[in-house]
């Protein structure tokens, strides 16, 4: 016979309370947070309180250690390679010049990226990282956006962060390029060995789950030849560029085009999705020294077309900051060597150099579409030599404004491909450098100062500086007004706060010496600059 239900105790039905873990993150049970659980508003609202006191005072005592430590000192080879010298254009073993490694300050060479109110991102991250894995949020988040989309940062993140939703381990390979990056600063910077070895540690193992998780996609033959695959792979060969991996960017990109004639062809995929698949042609054009493995869809390149307020003629009517921006590429005596093909593609990339240099002035967040415009600019500029016959006049040319515009709107210093794609300049500029020397002296002296910027923490950095020097005083050069008036006349804008180009040339004037430079983060554009 059934007992009573009145002597039955009554089973509590409270709901679980949530776990407070102090700390970096905040433990939530997202089928119990519910807007009306008192409780959990009032433990979020703790943990943000919490958090934005603490990181107040790690902020002051960060700022106070970076005024009471010097920054880390880096000196170059004591020799100067001749100008038919074409020895590899490798890193200097930085980390010889500190006198104690335990000593470097790490938080001396990278400005503090964590922001107060952000919450972290990668709580329930699988993969052990030697460091809290949120440094590498952050870094992302404030730099490191910033080197993919350069055009617009906040848009494709957030668009980003949706496909995280569908995809989860698509945050290891982005923590993976934060982390990649954050070890590539360093080591210019001159860090010690252990510094670095961190973020170079975890780098590997992110990037290791992100294959695992790849692996487990293949044994899934419904999802193998799928959009979501090629645009997993995508974000992996972008890794592995960022880094030079020559080889496993080839295997992966020749896995991915296989994939996406399976899906249909560049046409049928998303926008996002091309995005990032010629962000991967760029990264691997750059450092393969070869055409463009996937060629230029209609559907990519209507958009850019039809929509960019770069290609557009209403941005003739933009304020600029340098009216003469350019203008040397098609008024100067030597301009006449530049094919008109070559010409028309280099007065778009002067009317991007400006809507990037005024995005400041503009109200409006840009739109992705002038993300794509600059993608497809450095297609057709990686295209150009396997299109038509270039000169090796016009060869150094093209190589000179890859270089500007992976430092000065992808901001790619340190990155290992630049190292590749400043090598490939250099052999050309050995080549030819007398001969420009002699007749194009003012081009000469722009090229040899954007190598001087790129060159950073690189073997051929002493090369690129002692012939600038050289090139300075046969131009007569003696103050920094002087020189932005040469530089201006092709594609260089000078910035508010454009001190790690200032120095460049204090260091020029002085001869070379270049005792005391670090690495620091400009306010304009966040980037990562050689200080």
């Amino acid at each position: 016979m059934a007992s009573d239900p009145k002597f039955v105790k009554a089973v509590p039905t409270t709901k679980q309370r949530i776990k407070r873990v102090s700390g970096d993150f905040l433990w939530v049970n997202y089928q119990d947070d519910k807007s009306q659980n008192r409780e959990s508003v009032r433990s979020k609202q703790s943990f943000v309180r919490t958090r934005h006191h603490r990181l107040q005072r790690e902020k002051k005592s960060l700022q106070s250690k970076l005024i009471a430590t010097p920054a880390s000192k880096c000196r170059p080879s004591s020799s100067t390679t001749g100008v038919v010298g074409e020895s590899t254009c490798g890193r200097y073993d930085l980390s010889s010049n500190q006198d104690d490694d335990d000593h470097f300050p790490e938080q001396s060479v990278i400005m503090p990226s964590v922001q107060v109110g952000v919450l972290d991102g990668v709580p329930d991250l699988v993969i052990q990282t030697r460091q809290n894995p949120n440094v590498y949020f952050q870094h992302y988040h404030v730099y490191s956006a910033r080197s993919c989309f350069p055009l617009c940062p906040s848009e494709m993140t957030f668009w980003f962060w949706r496909k995280v939703l569908d995809y989860p381990p698509l945050m290891q390979i982005k923590l993976s390029i934060s982390a990649s990056h954050r070890a590539a600063i360093l080591r210019a910077s001159g860090a010690p060995a252990l510094v670095v070895q961190k973020p170079m540690q975890d780098t590997l193992r992110l990037r290791l789950g992100m294959i695992k998780a790849i692996q487990d996609i293949f044994r899934d033959e419904s999802k193998l030849y799928t959009e979501s695959t090629a645009f997993a792979i995508s974000h992996l060969i972008v890794s592995e560029g960022f880094d030079a991996n020559k080889e496993a960017v080839e295997a992966h990109m020749n896995g991915m085009i296989k994939i996406i004639a399976l899906t249909g062809g560049l046409n049928n995929l998303d926008g996002g999705t091309l995005s990032m698949i010629y962000s991967c042609v760029f990264l691997h054009g750059m450092i393969q020294e070869r055409p463009p493995a996937i060629p230029m869809c209609a559907k990519f390149e209507n958009r850019v077309l039809e929509q960019s307020t770069i290609i557009k003629a209403s941005n003739n009517t933009m304020k600029t900051k340098a009216s003469t921006l350019g203008a040397r590429f098609f008024n100067a005596p030597w301009s006449n060597q530049i094919q008109p093909r070559f010409k028309a593609l280099i007065s778009w990339y002067q009317q991007l150099v400006s809507y990037y240099e005024n995005l400041g002035t503009i109200s409006a967040e840009p739109m992705s579409v002038e993300n794509d415009c600059l993608l497809y600019l450095t297609h057709r500029l990686l295209s150009l030599p396997y299109e038509i016959s270039l000169t090796p006049f016009e060869e150094i040319v093209r190589l000179s404004i890859l270089v500007y515009s992976s430092i000065r709107v992808w901001s790619l210093y340190g990155m290992p491909c630049l190292e590749v794609l400043v090598g490939t300049l250099r052999k050309s500029l050995c080549k030819s450098y007398r001969t420009l020397q002699s007749t194009n002296s003012d081009l000469l002296f722009w090229i040899l100062f954007v190598g001087s910027l790129a060159s950073r923490g690189m073997e051929c950095h002493s090369w690129f500086l002692a012939h600038l020097v050289d090139v300075a005083d046969q131009l007569s050069l003696e103050g920094w007004g002087s020189a932005i008036s040469v530089l201006q006349g092709f594609l260089f804008v000078c910035r508010s706060a454009d001190e790690p180009a200032k120095e460049l040339w204090n260091f020029t004037l002085r001869g070379g010496s270049m005792t005391g430079l670090g690495v620091v983060t400009t306010p304009v554009h966040n980037d990562m600059v050689i200080r």
